[in-house]
């Protein structure tokens, strides 16, 4: 989850009724700048852990702040202690074979800036996890109105074992990674001469790992069947390149606290509720860290403590209508190639490929599928 988030959330636009008619609602944001955010927690999974700090902004800026110089340490419940290390500008992190979450057991975050500031959370327990049966996708259509036609594609669900009590919370985080290939294949390249372009598949098949940018909640607390069946996660279309050869989705199935699921589930509310002009009114949710010298300071984000259990999934191109936009070759391509020698060497290297038996120069993201953000480096995971 961007941390840029936090402060997109609290400016919601929200509507009122007064006297029978319905006025646009301005709320006082400067009161949400300049404020701490803290984004990260401590699992049963194995080390590291990773807590992200920055300064929320304001509403016109489209990022955070990253907050470096900060001391951070997790502490249990017996008083150990572990320090984390900044390994890049406001991103902090335990050492590889350092503290271990453990079931049962509680931790809380320490936090002091370089200007003597001091922020706890508060203590919160590793639940027994809810392990995950299986996870599922299923060839589904959807409605929108941002096309002319429905939406196809894999709608993903997560089932759940026979869980160790009877009322649970839970949070899913989704990681997805999908393969996808350029649409010709490189023959030469150009940077002064006309080079053989060898081997000329390597820049052909390219992978991209993405966090979702989205999260779901759910508790068990009103309802009779305690083990999920079919819980609806993401929906993916063939809009896109993502279902164009093949997806893999990761779940993070969270056991949370009451506490921490009170505030994910909020979150997720009012992040769902961006963009709408019939929104609630903002408001701040209220997280786990607090300035121990002063508890009026609002202070956004949540030091996640939790249990998790992790699956992931692989699905094929479906047989579906796809409809994202796809390279072609015209004339103008063709004359690129003639007039090589006359092109910005700022433009080097330039891919030509073999196109009806003649020679042309495509968009260079349809022969080199890095340029769609991807990498050509398999992941280790990939089946």
């Amino acid at each position: 989850m961007k941390t840029r988030k936090y402060t997109l959330l609290l400016y919601t636009l929200s509507l009122i009724l007064l006297n029978s008619c319905i006025d646009e609602y301005w709320p006082e944001v400067s009161k949400y700048e300049n404020l701490l955010v803290v984004e990260g927690g401590i699992s049963n999974e194995a080390p590291p852990y990773t807590v992200k700090l920055s300064i929320s902004s304001p509403i016109n800026d489209n990022d955070n702040k990253a907050y470096t110089g900060c001391s951070l340490i997790i502490e249990d419940g017996n008083g150990n202690q572990e320090f984390l290390t900044e390994t890049e500008v406001g991103v902090y992190k335990t050492p590889d074979n350092g503290m271990q979450g453990e079931i049962g057991e509680k931790y809380k975050l320490k936090i002091k800036t370089p200007y003597g500031k001091s922020y706890e959370s508060n203590f919160d327990y590793i639940k027994n996890p809810v392990l995950i049966d299986k996870i599922e996708a299923k060839i589904e259509s959807k409605g929108s109105n941002d096309v002319d036609h429905e939406l196809q594609g894999y709608q993903f669900y997560v089932n759940t074992q026979i869980p160790p009590s009877d009322t649970n919370y839970y949070l899913w985080k989704l990681k997805y990674t999908y393969h996808y290939q350029s649409e010709y294949v490189i023959r030469w390249y150009y940077d002064g001469h006309l080079n053989t372009f060898y081997p000329n598949d390597s820049l052909f098949n390219c992978y991209s790992t993405a966090s979702l940018g989205r999260f779901y909640t759910f508790n068990t607390e009103n309802i009779s069947k305690k083990k999920l069946e079919d819980f609806p996660l993401n929906f993916v279309s063939t809009e896109s390149r993502q279902l164009s050869l093949r997806y893999s989705l990761l779940v993070k199935q969270h056991t949370l606290s009451k506490n921490a699921y009170l505030y994910w589930n909020a979150l997720e509310k009012q992040n769902s509720d961006q963009g709408s002009l019939y929104s609630q009114q903002p408001y701040q949710i209220k997280g786990n860290l607090v300035n121990v010298n002063d508890d009026e300071e609002p202070v956004l984000g949540y030091f996640l403590v939790s249990s998790v259990d992790s699956s992931r999934i692989f699905v094929n191109r479906p047989d579906l209508p796809f409809y994202y936009s796809k390279c072609s070759i015209n004339q103008g391509n063709y004359q690129q190639y003639i007039e090589l020698g006359a092109t910005d060497p700022v433009f080097y290297p330039i891919y030509v490929i073999l196109y009806d038996g003649n020679r042309a120069v495509p968009g260079q993201a349809c022969a080199d599928c890095q340029q769609r953000g991807g990498t050509i480096v398999k992941p280790d995971f990939w089946e």
